[in-house]
């Protein structure tokens, strides 16, 4: 945090162009909102920034964004510092060649022990409970700039990074023996929580759209804290709300996430995956993957919940996974998960882990994801066995009761066993003994309710 603090006001003494770089989301958008706000406190020339959204598809670490960065301030010569705002950390050569001139600070979340070569770093990935990057951000510049702890505008900005990655429900501003700001607290009274929920939704809109219009979403955060002209206050959350770009956008992306929420998953033999497979220019993959992990809560041997998106980039496979919704102290690390499978990759497509780099196991230890060539997805399922049906010589799951657990597919007879001999008065033969009573109640049931709900209420 020192460093980071020392490295902006650096910026801000030396004149210097800056050019930030967010995140498509609410957290990446609301990040980039916290950093301008303490910047034209600290009195620097709003024309010596920049703000650049990375088009569709595209990471930081392209060649093309590297080249569209250096292409800002084109007529000044191009930047000389560049902050990076929540996209995913990883490590590799410097984000910018160093020949460029330009100076990286990195400002982040996501689970990664390595970053870019010659950044400065702040990253709040190793600190649990894992702070938000606009969370970062905000307590940065409240520090550089102590006006902006707890104004209506920080605070407001910081919030919806908050709802849009971590939600309102759980996170207490304020309350004892809590690690969230309290200076947060009023803000959020002020702005409620309902409001908050709904703006994260209409600015995490455009980016799900085919068209991809980021800025869209920008645009209305900044004017909703800011202003949308030099000198005026911010126009507050109604600005957001009310937007006709984000309303339509949240219209149509609601639609496609409708049209493909029923598409039904698809089990590892193990029973550890489920895969959803959509094919969709819309970026829903994540939204639909959060809603299977609570439709499947109850699949006891379910890891991970992953949702794949066929046609969001031709020749490409975007995926997101997440954690089943169980009431856990020991939540599942999808990161540690989806790399141990690689070894079953290798095995089968030797060299699989390198070609598919660091665009694979991306993000948080409960939501993670990545984008692959279609080619190395499909390694993937094959190694996992998705789709492979258990063998048949497979012998049924034992219960606490040491009884087998009841299957649709047991073999015809095995259910007699299910059903407890009870010896009749007078010293009649005990029903079920032999199979037949057994096997004519069984009968009855299941030509009334079918197979497994039979056998359920028979036993």
């Amino acid at each position: 945090m020192d460093a980071a603090k020392d490295w902006i006001r650096e910026c801000v003494d030396g004149k210097h162009r800056i050019v930030i770089c967010p995140d498509k989301d609410a957290d990446g958008l609301s990040s980039a909102v916290v950093l301008s706000l303490a910047l034209r406190a600290l009195s620097h020339p709003p024309s010596l920034v920049e703000v650049y959204h990375l088009p569709r598809a595209l990471n930081i670490h392209a060649p093309e964004a590297q080249s569209d960065i250096l292409a800002t301030f084109s007529s000044a010569g191009g930047p000389t510092r560049c902050i990076v705002l929540d996209q995913g950390s990883r490590p590799g050569p410097a984000l910018l060649p160093p020949e460029s001139g330009c100076e990286t600070l990195v400002i982040d979340h996501h689970l990664c022990d390595s970053f870019p070569a010659g950044s400065q770093v702040l990253s709040a990935c190793h600190s649990l409970p894992v702070a938000t990057t606009s969370l970062v951000a905000y307590h940065l510049c409240a520090e550089l700039v102590p006006s902006l702890r707890g104004s209506r505008d920080a605070g407001m900005a910081a919030l919806v990074g908050v709802y849009g990655d971590l939600g309102g429900s759980k996170i207490k501003f304020g309350a004892e023996g809590e690690p969230w700001p309290a200076s947060l607290a009023p803000v959020e009274k002020a702005l409620t929580k309902s409001a908050l929920g709904k703006a994260v939704a209409l600015l995490n809109a455009p980016r799900r759209t085919p068209q991809f219009n980021v800025a869209d979403a920008y645009s209305a955060l900044y004017a909703a804290v800011v202003g949308d002209k030099e000198g005026e206050e911010g126009l507050g959350l109604k600005r957001v709300l009310q937007d006709d770009r984000l309303l339509e956008a949240k219209e149509r992306t609601s639609a496609e996430t409708s049209r493909w929420q029923g598409a039904p998953p698809v089990f590892s033999k193990d029973g550890k995956i489920a895969v959803v497979t959509v094919d969709s220019g819309y970026q829903i993959h994540p939204v639909i993957a959060t809603r299977w992990t609570g439709t499947l809560r109850k699949a006891k041997t379910l890891v991970c919940v992953m949702c794949a998106n066929t046609g969001y980039t031709p020749g490409y496979v975007h995926f997101s996974c997440r954690a089943p919704r169980r009431d856990s102290s020991d939540p599942v690390d999808l990161i540690a998960f989806l790399r141990s499978l690689s070894t079953l990759c290798d095995a089968l497509s030797p060299g699989w882990s390198t070609r598919v780099g660091h665009d694979f196991a991306r993000g948080h230890r409960e939501a993670t994801g990545g984008i692959i060539p279609r080619d190395e997805f499909d390694v993937l399922l094959r190694a996992c066995e998705v789709g492979v049906k258990k063998d048949k010589g497979e012998s049924p799951k034992k219960g606490a009761g040491g009884k087998g657990v009841i299957d649709a597919g047991m073999k015809k007879g095995a259910l007699e066993g299910f059903f407890k001999p009870v010896a009749k008065p007078g010293g009649a033969k005990p029903e079920g003994e032999g199979g037949a009573a057994a096997t004519k109640a069984a009968k009855g049931a299941k030509a009334e309710k079918g197979g497994k709900e039979a056998a359920v209420e028979a036993k």
